[in-house]
């Protein structure tokens, strides 16, 4: 899953959490960001989404970059603003779909989510000559050496994105039922 995906899954999964507790949402009048709801969706992020996309630059990084970076020469503390920033689009995506929520606008989160999931296609999609092939930076600008995907990286992505998977539906199922008793 290269990064693009990744920011539209933190903020399409913000606001879907986001909506997952609206009733808690509605019914509190701290700010969303100290609800019990946002703090599974922080766990979520800390503990799935942003460590996924670290294995993706770690062992995969150039092809995580669409090859638009050499990911040799970047710092690794640019890296980790990067994972930050990251995390920062979910909490943006929670918190657009807690105002969403609070207000009752079930219709424009949902928008919103389709929004992200075919921005993510349409990235997919417009970039899948970058994503059939893997390789270094060099390989890809040289032309050179470029395996067909598949191999480590395919096994990465189906398990990362079977983890994301389930651990987003275990996070919507426990908040909707916690949301309900609230």
């Amino acid at each position: 899953m290269p990064l693009p995906l990744f920011a539209f899954l933190a903020v399409a999964a913000g606001v879907a959490t986001a909506f997952a507790g609206g009733n808690e949402l509605r019914l509190s009048p701290r700010h969303a960001l100290l609800t019990s709801t946002f703090f599974a969706f922080a766990c979520y992020l800390g503990l799935l989404l942003v460590p996924a996309s670290a294995y993706f630059y770690i062992f995969h990084g150039d092809w995580f970059l669409l090859y638009a970076f050499d990911m040799r020469l970047i710092p690794s503390a640019i890296a980790l603003v990067g994972f930050m920033l990251l995390a920062l689009l979910g909490v943006l995506g929670f918190s657009l779909g807690a105002g969403l929520a609070r207000s009752q606008r079930t219709g424009t989160g949902g928008a919103a989510i389709g929004v992200c999931v075919l921005a993510a296609a349409a990235v997919a999609i417009a970039l899948r000559d970058r994503l059939a092939m893997v390789g270094s930076y060099a390989q890809y600008r040289g032309g050179f050496g470029l395996e067909p995907y598949g191999g480590t990286l395919l096994q990465g992505t189906l398990a990362m994105a079977g983890y994301l998977a389930l651990g987003l539906a275990f996070l919507l199922l426990k908040v909707r039922a916690a949301s309900g008793r609230a």
